[in-house]
């Protein structure tokens, strides 16, 4: 029987938050992936994260496979007795050798002909719920040879490494998207392209909450769901939230909004015409408006900015100071 060392494991775990946190983004699974191989022998894997009611795949990183096992696999998916088990006990890595010696279960359609089509005998899987989002997070090994299934001692260590390898992956997408230590203090959400939301800065849910009171749960509201499904901008003006993108993955940000922008175009133009020292006889002239008209706009101007004085004014003007 093959023996995984707690040293092996030990030294893995290490590895994986001192020598991952240089990767980039891209090359983190790759490399995870191949550390673990060295514990727990495996010929290709796959790494993915989904939703599981309804059943919807929102990512998957393959390796050392071809991307068609997908499209093979996916009419089978709803029935799969193997993901029904990973399913059903969440943080337990489960192999299929032990569910096919227990005798109640044998070998489906999906791993007579998909599995024979890409060599696949043996799957030793993990699923892991993420918190914030509730989706699945998961990793799959997959054996060629059919005289080599996972041993428990191999489940057991796969149990143990699930964990460490799912959260040196988010330290990594974190770090790839703070980049800046100013960003950590800014309003900010990673969401995956379904819109729901992977990890997030906690002022974040109250600024959406602030904007659509009745919002709750673990997906964005549907509007701003719409945007970011599309990669665009969410821009209003109560609400200016800024998208970039890498892969499957959304960074939102929602950025300080001026008080300025509370203003009509017209109220705007008044006040800043007003603040660079033109008097209300020369806005009016320019904009084709009574002086009384003039100081009545900058009246309610003064109301809405929470401003005394021109001198307040003409700073706010200057410094663009954002709503607290």
């Amino acid at each position: 029987m093959t023996t995984v060392p707690m040293s092996a494991i030990n030294q893995l775990v290490l590895s994986l938050y001192r020598d991952g946190r240089d990767l980039l983004l891209h090359q983190f699974q790759d490399w995870a992936l191949e550390q673990v191989s060295g514990v727990i022998p495996f010929d290709s894997a796959c790494w993915g994260n989904a939703a599981l009611e309804p059943i919807k795949v929102h990512w998957v990183h393959l390796y050392n496979c071809d991307s068609s096992v997908l499209e093979a696999c996916s009419p089978y998916v709803p029935h799969d007795f193997f993901r029904a088990k990973l399913m059903a006990h969440p943080g337990v890595s489960v192999a299929m050798s032990d569910l096919l010696a227990r005798g109640r279960l044998a070998r489906t359609e999906l791993y007579l002909k998909v599995g024979k089509a890409y060599q696949v005998e043996w799957s030793l899987g993990t699923l892991l719920v993420e918190p914030m989002s509730s989706l699945s997070e998961y990793i799959t090994l997959w054996r060629h040879d059919p005289q080599r299934p996972f041993t428990q001692t191999e489940r057991v260590a796969k149990e143990l490494l699930m964990p460490h390898l799912v959260e040196a992956f988010r330290a990594v997408l974190l770090r790839h998207f703070l980049k800046e230590r100013e960003t950590q203090r800014k309003v900010w959400a990673l969401v995956d392209q379904q819109g729901f939301i992977r990890e997030a800065a906690p002022a974040f849910s109250s600024c959406l909450r602030s904007h659509w009171p009745d919002w709750h749960g673990n997906r964005l509201p549907d509007e701003l769901a719409a945007c970011v499904i599309e990669g665009r901008a969410f821009k209003t003006k109560a609400l200016d939230i800024e998208l970039s993108q890498s892969e499957s993955l959304r960074f939102l940000e929602v950025k300080a909004r001026s008080s300025l922008d509370r203003l009509t175009a017209r109220e705007s133009e008044i006040v800043t015409r007003f603040a660079n020292g033109e008097t209300y006889s020369a806005i009016s002239t320019a904009l084709t408006l009574a002086p009384a008209t003039v100081r009545n706009h900058l009246s309610r101007c003064y109301r809405k900015l929470g401003v005394n004085s021109k001198a307040e004014l003409a700073k706010l003007v200057a410094n663009k100071r954002p709503v607290r």
